[in-house]
């Protein structure tokens, strides 16, 4: 049975019944519990994709298959093998074995035959001493449910997150990393500064960025920014939150927020995402490393006010998406600790200034990773979250206003 967890408006008796009926054997899940919650106008149901990924971090949606519907990677760092699960029935297929501590991948179809090429980093550890830092480039043999080729593309120690990244807007991605500390960085303190690196997929050199960032760079993000046509890279580190953008040739890199102004190393932010409420922009991040406070940036002339909207146990991931298409977008992250929850903010006011908070998983969800897409082709936006001590992929598939 499905979960439905409802924010908004009257709880609706007999619509979970009614939708298995309709659903049921196009969307087979496992069995959970149901629970409904009411705020305003956002109903998710959750759908448990797999409940056997030990430590699980990064959940990837993309098509892999080309069959026109999003599929779910899900990357677990204690996994040897890597695997994707197939839209809708969420059929378990290997992309590769033998990883050691992988801890990022990024997809895009680089050849334009419909399946993406697979970008996987692993042999992680937290400092240069303890990683190797490898970066693999998966490939397809014809078949995409069947073992991918792999090859080694590079190594950069500590390397902690990849992302693809339309920088120039010619639609032609390159791929971003981040190692998470520098060089001479040791715990606790991790004192060194952080290079920020792209790679062009013709020949895979490495290129530099910026070698700015200082303590932890958790956080990476490539979204639009300023230029809607072309992405932009934020980094979330000890000195806070940081925008890089590719113009003319060059990579000018801006200050956005200095994050938590506590001494270092409980210093700056952690994970950082944007968003939009109506025709305005705001910044959201988890502040400090792995830390406990929900913030929201708001734009005051040309600079941004920091908010702390919710206090949580650890954060791990932060997302934005218009989940009920108001034209205002909606924050989702969550505790990976005890409470192990999973949490949705709504903004009850045009500017952001207040926020609402819904519990989307209550005990069954600790985010190591969220995203976010349509999953089911009925132009609502879902949502997919790993968990980390739960070991489970699910999709929360918005069913709002139905």
């Amino acid at each position: 049975m499905a979960r439905r967890c409802r924010i908004g408006g009257p709880a609706v008796v007999g619509l979970l019944s009614a939708w298995f009926l309709l659903f049921g054997a196009r969307y087979p899940v496992s069995a959970a519990a149901s629970q409904e919650t009411t705020g305003e106008g956002l109903t998710l149901v959750t759908h448990t994709i797999s409940a056997e990924l030990a430590s699980g971090y990064q959940p990837v949606i993309v098509d892999m298959n080309r069959d026109g519907r999003p599929d779910v990677i899900g990357l677990s760092t204690r996994l040897e093998e890597l695997a994707w699960f197939q839209n809708p029935d969420w059929q378990r297929h290997v992309i590769t074995t033998g990883l050691n501590r992988a801890i990022n991948l990024a997809a895009t179809d680089l050849d334009d035959d419909g399946i993406p090429e697979i970008v996987v980093a692993h042999e992680f550890g937290t400092t240069h001493e303890s990683s190797l830092g490898v970066l693999l480039l998966l490939t397809h043999r014809g078949d995409p449910t069947q073992l991918w080729d792999v090859r080694e593309i590079d190594r950069t120690p500590t390397v902690h997150r990849v992302r693809w990244a339309d920088v120039d807007g010619t639609g032609k991605p390159v791929l971003v990393t981040a190692p998470l500390t520098g060089p001479a960085a040791t715990a606790p303190e991790y004192r060194d500064s952080v290079s920020l690196y792209w790679y062009q997929p013709d020949d895979w050199s490495r290129h530099l960025i910026s070698g700015s960032d200082e303590g932890v760079v958790h956080g990476l993000l490539v979204k639009p920014w300023m230029d809607a046509d072309r992405d932009a890279v934020f980094t979330a580190s000890f000195v806070g939150v940081h925008v890089h953008q590719f113009i003319d040739g060059e990579w000018i890199r801006g200050r956005l927020a200095g994050g938590d102004s506590s001494p270092w190393p409980q210093s700056g932010s952690s994970e950082v995402e944007v968003g939009r409420l109506g025709a305005g922009h705001f910044i959201t991040t988890i502040e400090p490393w792995h830390g406990d406070s929900v913030v929201v940036y708001r734009e005051d002339n040309e600079s941004w006010t920091r908010q702390v909207i919710d206090t949580i146990d650890s954060g791990h991931t932060i997302v934005t998406a218009d989940f009920d298409g108001d034209g205002r977008d909606e924050i989702v992250t969550g505790d990976r600790r005890d409470s192990r929850s999973l949490y949705l903010y709504q903004a009850t006011d045009s500017e952001g200034v207040n926020w609402s908070r819904q519990v989307l998983d209550d005990g069954d969800m600790s985010p190591s990773g969220c995203a976010v897409a349509d999953l089911n082709g009925d132009t609502r936006i879902d949502l997919v979250c790993i968990g980390g001590s739960t070991a489970n992929l699910k999709w929360y598939e918005n069913t709002s206003g139905n």
